[in-house]
C-alpha cells in the first residue's frame, strides 16, 4: 500500500467508526429509478476526469451511483478499476458528505490518467460538494 494511502487509512480509523468505512447496499443507487431521480434536476460539479451530478433525498444518508462507459473506457479490466477506485474515494469521504444521491460519471478515456490523480480529482469533487 503506497505512503499516502496508507495515511488516509489510518486518519480515517483515527476518528470513524467501522460501521463508517462500509459500503453496504443501502448506500448505492440500483434502480433506473433511483438514478433517474438524481438524472432529472441535478447539482453539477465537475473536473478534469469526472463530472458529480448531485440531488437531495429523504433517507439522511449519502448514496452513490456510477457510470463508466464503454466508450470512454474500452477495457473491462479498467473500467473496474475506475469503479474501485470511486468506491473507495467515497467510502473514505461519506461521512463528511451530505444525505444526498450522488451520480459519479467518467468522462475520458483513462489512458494518460495516473491513478493519484484520478484519487486527488475525486477527493477535490467531494470537498466541493461537501461545502454548504
Amino acid at each position: 500500500m503506497p505512503a499516502a494511502q496508507k495515511a488516509v487509512y489510518f486518519y480515517a480509523h483515527s476518528f470513524l467508526s467501522e460501521d463508517d468505512l462500509t459500503f453496504t447496499n443501502r448506500e448505492r443507487l440500483l434502480t433506473a429509478s433511483h438514478f433517474k431521480q438524481v438524472f432529472d434536476r441535478p447539482t453539477k460539479l465537475s473536473s478534469e476526469a469526472f463530472t458529480v451530478l448531485s440531488r437531495e433525498n429523504t433517507l439522511g444518508i449519502s448514496r452513490l451511483g456510477i457510470v463508466v462507459t464503454k466508450r470512454n473506457v474500452k477495457r473491462s479490466v479498467d473500467r473496474n478499476l475506475i469503479r474501485r477506485i470511486i468506491r473507495e474515494s467515497f467510502r473514505l469521504n461519506k461521512a463528511q458528505l451530505p444525505a444526498k444521491d450522488f451520480v459519479v460519471i467518467f468522462k475520458r478515456p483513462i489512458k494518460n490518467m495516473q491513478r493519484d490523480k484520478i484519487r486527488h480529482q475525486l477527493i477535490n469533487l467531494w470537498n466541493r460538494a461537501a461545502e454548504p
